[in-house]
């Protein structure tokens, strides 16, 4: 996600026609999910193991639902007013939807909050301050045991919440965190390898850093990833298999594919002509990149293409 002020004078892509064209698929796959209404703005989407599709709102404040096979979405979580969803973690083995928000009627109170909800009903099961006065939860994954981590944009910190524990935690912060310069937007993007580490990046320097989860639970220093070509305003960030992740930038308006190696990575761009993708999801049928068009909803000039959509991408396979 951008930042209110540095949206306002990001330049917006205006079509998807230059996205990769889609191999034939061996039963019918939709090639794009729709999201409801004129006001939709979505912005983190995440996917549960049958390919359901869950995305959150910043104009409205819900969560809608695609299930598989399915073109239109189902509200899942009903909005409210000047609260708005941004990245998304599902958590089948506790029933839980975790959901970064921003409720602009809290402050002075924290506004960011990391909220649970029921993946089976939709139900509010808890809401999570982030540590401080004003703090700003960007994006979440969670570990094979549960414990939850979310990016701090605003305080340039990753945070932590145990599993079965009822606060959040700094758990990661290092002076590479800090802005390039006053007011940057800098942790975004967060993935869980599936073995023990962290991956994150920050969205004002194009920086891929990884962070091993130690015995204890605490973090490891960070180590910065070198990547050829040079990541553009990176945003929603995913882990694909072994040792590559899925990559979508902001102001380029492309997903693409980082191949780590010993100690740096190669950039392939999947697909591109997005407007405004900010996060992208992984299912069997490929990797669902999240087009939000937020632009509009914060003063940019024109209207957004609709209805809003996330694109289905092929993820080439793994080469031995």
């Amino acid at each position: 996600m951008r930042v209110r002020s540095w949206l306002s004078v990001v330049t917006l892509a205006a079509t998807v026609s230059a996205c990769e064209p889609f191999p034939e698929a061996p039963r019918s796959v939709p090639t794009e999910a729709q999201w409801p209404g004129e006001d939709f703005y979505p912005e983190g989407i995440a996917s549960a193991k049958d390919g359901t599709l869950y995305a959150g709102s910043l104009g409205t404040g819900a969560i809608a639902r695609v299930k598989p096979g399915a073109l239109g979405a189902e509200v899942f979580v009903p909005g409210r007013p000047a609260f708005g969803i941004y990245g998304l973690a599902v958590d089948e083995a506790h029933d839980t939807l975790w959901a970064c928000t921003y409720d602009d009627l809290l402050p002075p109170a924290q506004p960011a909050h990391l909220a649970a909800y029921a993946l089976s009903t939709g139900a509010l099961k808890a809401s999570h301050p982030m540590p401080g006065e004003s703090g700003f939860c960007n994006d979440v994954t969670v570990d094979a045991a549960g414990n939850v981590y979310a990016t701090d944009s605003f305080t340039n910190i990753v945070v932590r919440l145990a599993v079965g524990g009822t606060a959040l935690t700094t758990w990661a912060s290092d002076d590479a965190f800090a802005p390039s310069e006053e007011g940057a937007f800098t942790l975004n993007g967060i993935a869980y390898d599936g073995a023990g580490r962290l991956y994150v990046v920050k969205s004002d320097t194009g920086t891929l850093f990884a962070i091993d989860i130690q015995p204890d639970g605490s973090a490891a220093a960070p180590v910065s990833i070198p990547v050829s070509p040079a990541l553009e305003t990176p945003d929603g960030l995913e882990w694909v298999d072994s040792g590559r992740l899925l990559v979508v930038e902001n102001t380029a308006g492309q997903a693409s594919i980082v191949t780590l190696g010993e100690g740096s990575g190669v950039k392939e761009v999947l697909a591109n002509g997005f407007g405004e993708p900010t996060a992208a999801a992984l299912t069997a049928d490929g990797a669902w990149v999240l087009e939000s068009q937020m632009g509009y909803l914060f003063g940019a000039p024109g209207t957004p293409t609709l209805p809003f959509r996330a694109y289905r991408v092929a993820v080439p396979p793994l080469l031995p």
